[in-house]
């Protein structure tokens, strides 16, 4: 009797052996057993608007219950969706709006989450000139530099609207953030709010910090003549001894600022200036762009640019 068990055994054992049971055979070849938790192959957190990822676990995708966390809706194609991102029947998630979603997988029972950066297409970061109040304390005009400049200036005020130009590129800026925003473009903003000290090296400094394809700084000129209309942008020139390397680069992104720019809001275009002595250009690692969006001296212009809806216009 103990001879046939001892046999009975051995043949189970061969059978299981060749079947596989006890074990579960999962995607890409991984054995695993049957025992293990329900777990993540990829260490995937981030997915560009417009753009897809395969998020992987250790399971044949397909047999997966996939889902966006939050208020959602499925279709034939989706699994669930919702305001950022969207996910498939196989785990594929796509991008749709900056910011972040939770992607939930469910099997057998078992649930696990992966928290996803939505990020822009790219990623710009804008400066509104100025602030509250000035600076006057020096700082070198560039990496090594014995030319020092005042960290930064009060900046102009409105002739007829007696607005300071630091209030008036903030506004610009953050009607700019919201525009690129809803473009698909991710937005570092170097401030938010006026009552600050952050001298233009800083400026410079965060916006390469910040991890921006492209350095904005928003501007308004002014003249003792009140004559004077038009923007201009300003860029480094090829003969810069701080960023000549980004020349090239500053001026294509300057021109296409400008001409953007003065198209949509029928300002005068100026043209493109070359400039060397801009600390907060000098210390940028990255394509740069100056822009003088009007003259604050001049009366006519000045009122224009202070309308609510012409700075929205400004923005597009």
């Amino acid at each position: 009797m103990k001879r046939r068990i001892k046999v009975l055994a051995v043949i189970m054992a061969a059978v299981l052996m060749v079947s596989g049971a006890g074990s579960t055979l999962y995607e890409n070849g991984v054995k695993a057993d049957a025992k293990d938790t329900l777990k993540w192959n990829s260490a995937i957190t981030k997915v560009k608007v417009k753009k897809r990822v395969a998020l992987t676990v250790n399971v044949e995708a397909s047999k997966v219950q996939w889902s966006v966390a939050g208020k959602n809706a499925a279709t034939a194609d989706l699994a669930s969706a919702n305001a950022y991102a969207s996910v498939d029947h196989n785990g594929v998630v796509t991008g749709k709006k900056i910011g972040n979603a939770t992607i939930v997988a469910v099997y057998q029972g078992q649930k696990i989450k992966r928290k996803l950066h939505i990020a822009g297409k790219k990623k710009i970061a804008l400066d509104a000139g100025h602030q509250s109040r000035g600076d006057s304390r020096k700082e070198p005009v560039g990496p090594g530099s014995s030319v020092r400049k005042a960290r930064v200036a009060g900046g102009a005020t409105g002739v007829a609207s007696r607005v300071p130009e630091y209030k008036f590129t903030l506004s610009v800026a953050k009607r700019l953030q919201k525009e690129l925003k809803k473009r698909g473009y991710e937005v570092y903003m170097v401030r938010t709010k006026n009552n600050v000290n952050i001298s233009n090296k800083k400026r410079a400094m965060l916006a390469n910090k910040s991890g921006a394809d492209i350095y904005i700084r928003i501007h308004a000129d002014s003249s003792n003549s009140r004559a004077v209309t038009g923007a201009s942008g300003l860029y480094p020139s090829k003969a810069n001894r701080y960023v000549s390397k980004l020349s090239a680069k500053s001026k294509k992104l300057s021109s296409c600022l400008l001409k953007s720019y003065c198209k949509k809001t029928k300002i005068r275009n100026r043209g493109l200036v070359a400039r060397d002595d801009l600390t907060g250009t000098n210390w940028s690692k990255i394509p740069v762009s100056l822009i003088e969006m009007g003259f604050l001296s001049n009366p006519s212009e000045d009122r224009k640019m202070q309308k609510s809806n012409f700075q929205t216009k400004m923005a597009k």
